[in-house]
């Protein structure tokens, strides 16, 4: 199962000013785009995680899966949405960025 965790970060401290998870993508870059278009973000960064287990706690936590979207507000007023894709953990190779895992 595929979750997508968003924070929308501000510009002067580049502190987060929203997040939150969500199951759906389509939401979670709906929830961004409101913290772009009230000026109160400049930028938001979307990654897909999965539901995992801290190693020594046991306590339940999200992992990143290596894929995410950054959206900023283009010169129009509109969102534009860029995926990339990031490395996970080293020592995780199920954790490395694949685009098939996305949805599976």
């Amino acid at each position: 199962m595929i979750f997508y965790s968003w924070t929308a970060l501000s510009g002067s401290s580049g502190s987060s000013v929203a997040m939150g998870i969500t199951d759906d993508r389509g939401r979670a870059m709906r929830a961004g785009e409101e913290s772009l278009a009230s000026g109160r973000a400049i930028v938001v960064i979307i990654d897909a995680v999965r539901p995992a287990m801290a190693p020594n706690t046991l306590a339940p936590c999200y992992v990143p899966t290596g894929v995410g979207w950054v959206g900023r507000c283009t010169a129009t007023g509109e969102v534009s949405w860029d995926r990339f894709f990031a490395p996970g953990d080293p020592g995780d190779r199920a954790g490395l960025a694949d685009p098939g895992r996305i949805g599976g």
